[in-house]
């Protein structure tokens, strides 16, 4: 599956050159954040379910579970507030903490995306001269 936010910007429609760029989040050089973990997160705000979250991510609910224990464990904050089945059905919703954090990679992935086509676009202008 194709990232969403791993970003392919061309220099023109003749041109073969391209540049990518991918954001993720490292403790001690350990990954614990990135795109994968972006898609499960907005799957459970939009699903309620970890389980829909999952499947629509096309990874296993308990490899989806262990993603989640392990962010809460390295960031030492609650990912997920969970309801118990019932009459009306249980149901999961990100943590303030957790929308907090999708909010912010994403804005800081937006602006580096924004800064890698400038910088790429400006050197494209610069070969196009020295060419």
């Amino acid at each position: 599956m194709k990232s969403k936010r791993l970003k392919k910007i061309r220099a023109s429609s003749k041109s073969n050159i391209s540049v990518r760029v991918k954001l993720w989040l490292e403790i001690r050089g350990e990954p614990f954040f990135g795109e994968g973990r972006v898609q499960l997160l907005k799957g459970i705000e939009q699903y309620g379910s970890i389980n829909k979250a999952a499947k629509a991510a096309k990874i296993p609910y308990r490899r989806a579970w262990g993603y989640l224990h392990m962010m809460e464990k390295r960031l030492g904050i609650k990912m997920l507030n969970t309801r118990v089945g019932g009459l009306n059905g249980g149901g999961t919703q990100l943590s303030r903490e957790a929308k907090e954090l999708l909010c912010r990679y994403e804005n800081i992935s937006s602006h580096l995306e924004g800064f890698v086509e400038k910088e790429f676009a400006d050197f494209l202008m610069t070969m196009r001269y020295a060419i």
